[in-house]
């Protein structure tokens, strides 16, 4: 089965639109994300032209946009759905929304809840356009969904062509793991993607009297990090439908050469990991 290799290009903002198609090509990318974020290619505010020209640029050079990282929630879209119609006029068919968060002054049961009731409006808006909303799971205290036990109370019985869960390996490292292939059959047929980026764990032996005991993790390109990608490799081939890999380079900020050749040998050893080795792709 062949899937869908998305790059979130959250380090690349600082290029070019044009200098961006050129980097995809090199590293062997077909499919980017639609960024709508303050300081990338597309903002909230200049959503309608901002996003065809960006689409456009992209087609000219042979990349395809059918999925979009985003801020949005359900309350932003009830009062303002024009971004959705925009973006499924140009053919984005999904969109990583916006987070919801967590706070210890409310019990979890009903915060729960609460977004369970979100999710149901967030999936009526999704099919009265024919898209799909993608919930990714995350790591950190002020996060809501952090594992798939949380992300299947909040779209349970909701329709799952409109809403899913995009798991997240390297997020979830920061907090304690969960086994990959039970994560995915306990969302089952809400699992939509994931989230493809990896850590390393470093020791400050400066730091070893801390709580922590001097470690942290810190972002690594897949192929030198601690997560076993051939075991999750295995879970994915189980699966007979298209999943988003939704690729996040978030090393080597500060070097655009160095992180450009690590995203290209990245992408080499997913595919090998996931049995794609050919590295061909399928439309979502």
């Amino acid at each position: 089965m062949n899937h869908v290799y998305s790059l979130f290009p959250k380090m690349l903002g600082q290029v070019s639109v044009e200098r961006l198609a050129g980097i995809l090509q090199e590293t062997g990318y077909d499919c980017v994300d639609l960024v709508v974020r303050d300081g990338f290619w597309v903002t909230p505010g200049g959503i309608k032209q901002e996003a065809a020209s960006f689409v456009r640029s992209m087609q000219r050079s042979g990349i395809r946009v059918e999925f979009a990282t985003t801020a949005f929630t359900p309350e932003t879209l009830t009062a303002d759905s024009s971004p959705l119609d925009i973006l499924a006029d140009l053919g984005v068919t999904g969109f990583r929304m916006g987070y919801f968060s967590y706070t210890d002054s409310i019990g979890l049961a009903v915060q729960l809840d609460k977004a369970r009731g979100q999710m149901e409006k967030m999936a009526e808006l999704c099919s009265a356009r024919g898209m799909k909303a993608v919930y990714q799971v995350h790591h950190g205290y002020s996060q809501l969904i952090q594992h798939s036990f949380s992300a299947l109370a909040v779209v349970k019985g909701l329709p799952p062509e409109h809403v899913g869960i995009m798991l997240d390996p390297g997020n979830q490292y920061h907090e304690g793991r969960e086994h990959f292939g039970k994560a995915v059959s306990t969302l089952g047929e809400y699992w939509a993607g994931i989230g493809v980026k990896d850590v390393v764990m470093k020791l400050d032996p400066n730091n070893k009297h801390s709580p922590g005991k001097g470690w942290s993790a810190a972002w690594s390109p897949c192929h030198e990090g601690v997560i076993n990608w051939h075991e999750i490799g295995k879970s994915v081939r189980q699966y007979h439908r298209p999943i988003l890999f939704n690729v996040q380079p978030f090393y080597y900020p500060q070097d655009l050469a160095l992180h450009t050749a690590a995203m290209k040998e990245e992408l080499a050893y997913i595919h090998s990991a996931f049995g794609e080795a050919n590295g061909s792709h399928e439309q979502a």
